[in-house]
């Protein structure tokens, strides 16, 4: 029956039946039982941690996993890392605005002062005290804003109560300077009467000297006279 059932080895069926178990034993086989050993022996090692090469095969499959387990500890610290640096530039972005904010609070206190001082300096007398004290309210009013917003420490107290210093000290120095120009104007009044003085002493002079002069051809000629009187 055995011997029945088998084809004839010229048949077609023969020829793939002969093809089929040339290819389970041929080189193709062998590769394949390769691969499920070595799928098997990752298996066994992820599971127990235990490594064990049976092979030279073997040896090129855990040196790759090696390699790939470094590059993946190698990502995994670049990327901790990045996550590090955006979490530290976050961080600091608050403090690099209020910086900012403080530097444009400066430039304003700064501007406000440069302005006082030339309005002080080139405005006349009652309007530049005008204009001090209300660019003075003005400053103090708008520091006293950007303090507040900014939280900056100083009291309102102090900082009102330092103005009020400042404007009487400014009041006693224009007081002083009105004194010393009043004075200056009278002594420059005084000096234009002595001038006047000096000239009509100046013209006297001349008149006194033109007179002796004359008289004094007077006397040449009345010695004269007396002279020819004696002959």
């Amino acid at each position: 029956a055995e011997l029945a059932a088998k084809p004839p080895p010229g048949s077609p069926e023969g020829e793939e039946k002969l093809a089929a178990k040339g290819k389970s034993s041929g080189p193709s086989a062998r590769k394949g039982k390769g691969q499920i050993e070595k799928r098997k022996l990752r298996e066994k090692r992820r599971s127990t941690g235990v490594v064990s090469i049976p092979a030279a095969e073997s040896l090129d499959e855990y040196e790759d996993d090696e390699a790939g387990q470094k590059e993946r500890k190698k990502e995994d610290a670049i990327t901790q890392q990045n996550t590090i640096q955006n979490e530290s530039s976050s961080a600091d972005t608050p403090g690099s605005y209020l910086l900012q904010v403080s530097s444009e609070h400066l430039l304003v206190l700064i501007f406000s002062l440069v302005f006082k001082v030339i309005l002080t300096t080139n405005a006349p007398e009652d309007d530049a005290s005008n204009r001090y004290s209300r660019t003075d309210r003005t400053t103090y009013s708008r520091y006293s804003r950007d303090a507040n917003s900014s939280g900056s420490s100083v009291p309102n107290n102090a900082l009102e109560k330092r103005i009020e210093e400042l404007e009487r000290e400014l009041a006693k120095e224009r007081q002083e300077n009105a004194r010393l120009l009043k004075m200056t104007q009278d002594k420059e009044e005084l000096i234009g009467k002595l001038k006047e003085e000096i000239d009509l002493l100046n013209r006297d002079l001349d008149d006194i000297e033109d007179e002796n002069e004359q008289l004094k051809q007077e006397n040449k000629t009345l010695l004269k006279v007396v002279g020819q009187l004696t002959r």
